[in-house]
């Protein structure tokens, strides 16, 4: 069976969250499991996929309301990636440095346009082509109306029987636009109008559930959260729930391995403890802090749903009272938080740093060098950070919600392998600041956690033999 992955991100050709590491890792083991899977996505004009070099494979267009949209399919040769990649090249539409907004923080302001026009290039390439897929995995709002045009779509009749697979990496952002906009989609049979509609409008997440031949979620813990809250698609979500399947995310173990990752100074040989404080002290140099103290970090998007504001009232009042820990925040979001984080260092230089960027290698660097990772996430459908945390040694403290529940158990000596707190309290944040200062303080312990953690098999490999399985279901049927 020949998997078709579509996707609005993919590691490394273009990053925001998750869904990119995603999107980017399974096809690899996919294909060691002998299930071929290729990658489409929009052609973005940033330097890691213009570096790239191409071949044109098909050429086409459609009509959006009154434009005439062409559009041209590339693979990248020589990419060196494990799979076929395939970039959809919209011009002006997604030739622009960003994924979802500019290089400066602001939004396009086109998502639906450009998400319609994708997916509607996507269902006409899929028709066009000679070897056609067996099945179509989508992800995320951006790609979910591919699934009802495949099935109801009048164009895409050829597609009707092809199963399509759908996984939610984000259930609060839904691709929701009004009924106004109809113009701008392909031909449908209108008796299964509803399968698009919800609450009055168009909603592409909802459409995908419903649609789709099955669906997945990155945690059977996030698949139960969304049957309690699913951001208004509640009811959706638990009469579809038969053709549901929670599979937690794995992580690419070649670019996440502590002995060969290229991006660290200072990979791990024989000692564990060597590694670490190679790592912490290399990482405290550079920033001017002090290696004896636990070194706390965050690393991700600066933005309400991480919990970051949380993590900055915590580390304001702890920090007020005492001084026996290190801080840095790495990631960029909403400015209000990027100044308050600013603002954390200027009231405390010796012990905070705010580094409001994107930078991959000064993350690996991170996750090799702290102590503590925070993940006070208020929804977190899978999480990656805290696997590669664990694999690098670094001990997670999570709030315990979707995919961390899933990962981290709590620390009781023998057994857990990290901090929870269940909710968003400055006493439970306290709290687990003090755990965590007891288990640094007491180096066996420490050492001892940080080797049973980096044990842990978070690879693709099982999770990889769930979505084959799926796959080879769908197919029977």
């Amino acid at each position: 069976m020949r998997i078709l992955f579509v996707s609005a991100e993919c590691y490394p050709a273009a990053k925001v969250g998750g869904l990119a590491d995603v999107v980017g890792a399974l096809p690899k083991y996919l294909r060691e499991h002998h299930v071929p899977c290729d990658v489409i996505m929009p052609k973005y004009y940033n330097d890691w996929i213009l570096g790239q070099e191409v071949e044109n494979v098909y050429h086409a267009g459609f009509h959006l309301g009154w434009d005439y949209v062409p559009f041209t399919v590339q693979r990248a040769i020589n990419s060196g990636l494990g799979y076929d990649l395939y970039f959809i090249d919209l011009p002006g539409l997604f030739d622009r440095p960003g994924v979802y907004a500019d290089p400066f923080g602001g939004y396009y302001g086109d998502e639906m346009y450009r998400n319609i026009s994708f997916q509607r290039a996507v269902l006409d390439y899929l028709v066009g082509i000679q070897n056609p897929y067996d099945i179509i995995h989508c992800h995320d709002h951006h790609t979910g109306l591919i699934p009802f045009f495949m099935s109801h779509g009048l164009a895409y009749r050829s597609l009707a029987q092809t199963p399509s697979v759908f996984t939610i990496h984000n259930g609060g952002y839904q691709g929701i636009f009004g009924w106004d906009a109809q113009y701008l989609l392909p031909a449908y049979k209108s008796e299964f109008a509803g399968l698009l509609d919800w609450a009055g409008r168009i909603n592409s997440l909802g459409s995908a559930v419903r649609s789709s031949w099955h669906w997945t979620s990155v945690s059977n813990s996030y698949i139960d959260e969304l049957t309690h809250d699913g951001f208004g698609l509640t009811w959706i979500y638990n009469e579809e729930r038969w053709k549901a399947t929670g599979i937690v995310n794995g992580i690419d173990t070649e670019a996440w391995d502590p002995k060969s990752d290229p991006l660290l100074s200072f990979p791990l040989k024989r000692s564990i403890a060597k590694f670490k404080s190679q790592n912490k002290n290399s990482v405290c140099a550079q920033l001017d802090l002090n290696p004896e103290l636990p070194l706390h970090i965050f690393i991700g998007r600066m933005v309400y749903d991480k919990g970051v504001d949380f993590l900055l009232d915590l580390f304001y009042h702890y920090l007020s009272g005492r001084k026996d820990i290190q801080v840095i925040i790495l990631g960029s979001g909403l400015n209000m938080l990027e100044d308050r984080t600013r603002g954390l260092q200027h009231m405390f230089p010796d012990h905070v740093r705010a580094m409001i960027m994107y930078n991959e290698q000064f993350a690996h660097h991170l996750y090799a060098g702290a102590d503590f990772i925070w993940m006070p996430s208020r929804f977190e459908p899978c999480g990656l950070n805290q696997m590669y945390a664990m694999s690098y040694g670094t001990v997670p403290v999570v709030r315990a919600t979707g995919g961390l529940r899933d990962t981290v158990l709590p620390y009781r000596g023998e057994t857990g392998n990290g901090f929870l707190i269940q909710d968003l309290q400055l006493e439970q944040g306290f709290a687990a600041l003090d755990g965590c200062n007891h288990l640094y303080w007491n180096n066996e312990e420490m050492n001892a956690l940080r080797e049973r953690n980096m044990k842990i098999d978070f690879s693709w490999e099982n999770s990889a033999n769930k979505y084959i399985h799926i796959y080879q279901n769908l197919l029977n049927r």
